[in-house]
C-alpha cells in the first residue's frame, strides 16, 4: 500500500507501482482531500484522521501482512497506523520524512504552499512550478506529476486537485515516541540533499526504530522516489528480498 504525501496523490507513484506490480498487488490512496478523492470536512485534516484512514482502508479489504510504504506525510501516516497495529504491518517503507513537530525544510514548504495561488495559466506553468521542486526529476516525470495533480478550472487554466484545506489545516506533532513501537522492519529511503529529513535525523530514526536500516541516495532532494526512479526501486526491492 502506497501512500503519498501533502498536497501529492497516488498517481505519482506510478513510475515505482507498476514493476512493482509484477509481483505485487499494489493499493495506492488518494488520501481525503487529494488527487480524486473527495474534499472533507476542515476538523478531520489532521495527522490522526489520515491514520484513521489508513486504518479504515486495511479494514474494510481485510488485508494482512501489508507492506506499507509512503513518501513524506504518508511516511508518517504509515509508520503511525505500524505503530498501534503491528499485527497487520510485514514491512514498513519511509520516504523522506521526519518526527519532528517543527522543521525548517517543512515550514518553508508548507508555507510556500499556503501563499501561491491554486490556479494555473497552463500546464506549462504547472510543470516549471514542480521543476523547482524535483529539480532532478526528468522532463517526463515531471509532466506526467504535472497533469495527475491538476485538473482544468473554469477558466480554461488549471487548479489543483487537492483541496486546500489539506494544506491550511494541516499539524505536525512531535511523534518521535511512537518510532520505538514500529517492531517491523523498515526501511528508510533519504534523499542526500533533501532539506526536510536532514541525515543527523535519519540517522537518530535509524537508531530509535528497533529493526532498520538507512538508504541515502545521491543527487536526490525530498522527492526522492521521483528524482532517483531505478535506485529507489532497487533499494525497496532489496529490503523487501532480505
Amino acid at each position: 500500500m502506497l501512500l503519498h504525501g501533502l498536497q501529492d496523490c497516488a498517481r505519482l507513484w506510478d513510475y515505482f507501482a507498476e514493476p512493482m506490480s509484477e509481483r505485487y498487488h499494489v493499493i495506492a490512496v488518494d488520501h481525503r482531500g487529494h488527487g480524486d478523492s473527495p474534499p472533507a470536512t476542515p476538523e478531520t485534516y489532521k495527522l490522526s484522521d489520515y491514520v484513521s484512514e489508513v486504518a479504515d482502508i486495511i479494514d474494510g479489504l481485510g488485508l494482512n501482512g501489508v507492506i506499507l510504504a509512503g513518501h513524506s506525510a504518508g511516511s508518517k501516516n504509515a509508520w503511525m497506523y505500524t505503530a498501534s497495529h503491528p499485527e497487520r504491518v510485514s514491512r514498513l517503507i519511509i520516504t523522506d520524512m521526519d518526527p519532528d513537530s517543527h522543521n525548517p525544510g517543512s515550514v518553508e514548504m508548507i508555507s510556500r504552499y499556503k501563499s501561491e495561488d491554486d490556479n494555473w495559466p497552463n500546464l506549462e506553468a504547472v510543470i516549471e512550478r514542480l521543476r523547482d521542486r524535483q529539480p532532478h526529476s526528468t522532463d517526463d516525470v515531471i509532466e506526467h506529476c504535472a497533469v495527475q495533480l491538476t485538473k482544468p478550472d473554469s477558466k480554461g487554466g488549471l487548479v489543483w486537485k487537492r483541496d486546500r484545506t489539506t494544506v491550511t489545516a494541516y499539524d505536525r506533532p512531535d511523534v518521535w515516541d511512537m518510532l520505538p513501537n514500529v517492531n517491523v522492519p523498515t526501511l528508510i529511503v533519504r534523499g542526500a540533499i533533501s532539506t526536510l529529513l536532514n541525515a543527523q535525523v535519519a540517522r537518530r530514526m535509524n537508531e530509535v526504530i528497533p529493526n532498520c536500516r538507512l538508504v541515502e541516495l545521491p543527487d536526490a532532494a525530498h522527492w526522492v522516489h521521483l528524482e532517483r526512479i531505478a535506485d529507489y526501486q532497487r533499494s525497496v526491492e532489496e529490503f523487501l528480498a532480505e
